[in-house]
This record gives C-alpha cells, structure tokens and sequence, in this order.
C-alpha cells in the first residue's frame, strides 16, 4: 500500500492500472478489501485507486474525525472532501493537474459519491453508484447509528459482523460462496470501534440528497444487487430514472456487496458503461 498525506492524517491506498482515475469508496463498516476481486479487469481500463477510507482499515481516524465533543465522528463531506484531495494528489504525481476523476461507492460509499457530486462536481468526470440510497435516514434509523456508535466499545465488532453478514448477502452467496461471510467477518472485525463509531454517527446525519439527482450533469451508473435486503432493485430504479444521465445495471447472484459475490459481472457492468459513454 502507499500512502498519501490527506489533510491530517494519512490515507493508505492500493493503486493499479494506467487509465483514468477510477476511486472506490467502500462502504460501513469495511475497508478497501471490498473490491479487490474487480480490480485486476478494471485496472485494463482505469487507474484504479483504492483507499481505506478515514478511521477505516489501514488509515488512522485523525483529528477531523471527530465532532467538537471529541466524538469520534466523520461526516460524509469529510470523506467526500478526503477523497477529493486524494484524487487532486494522485493526479499531480500523474503530471495531469486538475484532471477529472471518476468515483464508485458503494452504500456508505455512495453517501459519499452524493456528496462529491454536491460539494465539487467540477471535478467527476463521471461515477459508479452501488447498492445506496439518496435520502436521509428516518429518525429512528439514526436514533441506530447513534446507538451503535456509542455502544460499540461494549458489544464489540465482533458482535456486529454476527448481526451484519446475513443482510449483506444474497442467498447463493451464502449457499454456493460460504468464504464470503467469513471475508466479510474478517474485514468487519479488523475494523477499530472508534472509526466504526465514527462513521455511524456521520452516516445518522447525512444530508437528503434526493433533489440533488435531477441536476447532477455527470454520467451516473447505478449498480445493485438482484438480491439486496438493503437496497432494493425498485429503489435503485427511481434513483437512475431521475439522474439525467443516469444508467442502470443489475448484478445477479448478489446482494448489497456485489464486487466480493459476483465480481465479473460488477467489472462487466462498469467496462461496458465507460464505452458507451467514452464514445
């Protein structure tokens, strides 16, 4: 891994391929290992760059990452505005300053995709939106978040990769792929309980973007699984149908961690969407 100084603290990453640059935002609670299985073919197209995201993996949680209470706490425009230095960074080293980057999150990565989009959207030159959602959450849902967030040091990660796995994926996956749940648990509790805490009390106060949809000019792949529990194949329709230039694909055999379950059909679905929109 290389590391990159983002702000106040230092962001490792995973990096391959020649191509544009392609960043991947993971998604709650895991780290850059959730699309490791795709990068090899994207890597023949993009530069892909793959980070553990703030308080994540390998990367420390840093003095932002926490609210004025000393919580541990990052909302997603930190991350968002992470990732945008991190794209500006590589991009020099490149010796291609102020080129354009393309983004794929995944469900807190998603969040975080939403954000880019609102916060800097002179800079995406186009992103990959997978098995998220656009609003916020329901008052009860947050009221989860916050929970979790400040419990999590009691009941352990552990204890919540048990609750998490059977939701995160589909039921061939869990017939046909047993390794996945285990994969999923070993990234799950290698993750430290104050970044869990910390990107549980971002998620419970995120924006509700759903009126940002209708005027985000970039090209917009919506991707999910054919089996998501958590983001259904309907809800991820009425996304792509209000982004103007939104797309849409659906990955079989999969549910809401489709590059760890079907990784061919997940790299397909992007390679496929950058030449048609390339042309």
């Amino acid at each position: 891994m290389k590391k990159y100084l983002v702000d106040d603290t230092a962001y490792f990453v995973n990096a391959k391929g020649s191509g544009p640059i392609l960043i991947f935002a993971h998604g709650f609670p895991f780290d850059g290992r959730l699309f490791e299985p795709v990068i090899d073919k994207l890597a023949a197209r993009f530069h892909c760059v793959v980070p553990d995201l703030r308080g994540f993996g390998k990367t420390p949680l840093g003095s932002n990452g926490h609210n004025s209470l000393g919580a541990p706490r990052v909302k997603m425009g930190r991350f968002a505005d992470d990732l945008a230095i991190l794209g500006s960074e590589i991009a020099c080293e490149r010796g291609n300053k102020g080129e354009k980057i393309f983004v794929c999150g995944l469900s807190m990565g998603g969040y975080i995709l939403l954000e880019l989009l609102r916060r800097r959207p002179q800079i995406i030159a186009g992103g990959i939106f997978c098995d998220s959602n656009a609003s916020a959450d329901p008052e009860e849902k947050a009221a989860g978040r916050n929970y979790l967030a400040d419990t999590i040091d009691s009941f352990g990660v552990h204890t919540l990769a048990d609750n998490m796995i059977p939701s995160l994926v589909s039921p061939k996956t869990t017939k046909d792929k047993p390794e996945i749940a285990a994969l999923l648990s070993d990234i799950i509790t290698s993750q430290s309980p104050e970044g869990v805490a910390a990107g549980s009390r971002g998620m419970a106060v995120r924006r509700n973007l759903v009126d940002l949809l209708p005027t985000v000019e970039a090209p917009i792949l919506v991707l999910g699984g054919a089996d998501d529990k958590l983001s259904s194949v309907e809800s991820l329709d009425a996304i792509a149908e209000a982004l103007p230039n939104g797309s849409r694909a659906t990955i079989p055999d999969a549910g809401h961690v489709p590059p760890l379950e079907n990784p061919d059909a997940f790299a397909d679905a992007i390679l496929e969407w950058h030449s048609r929109i390339s042309q």
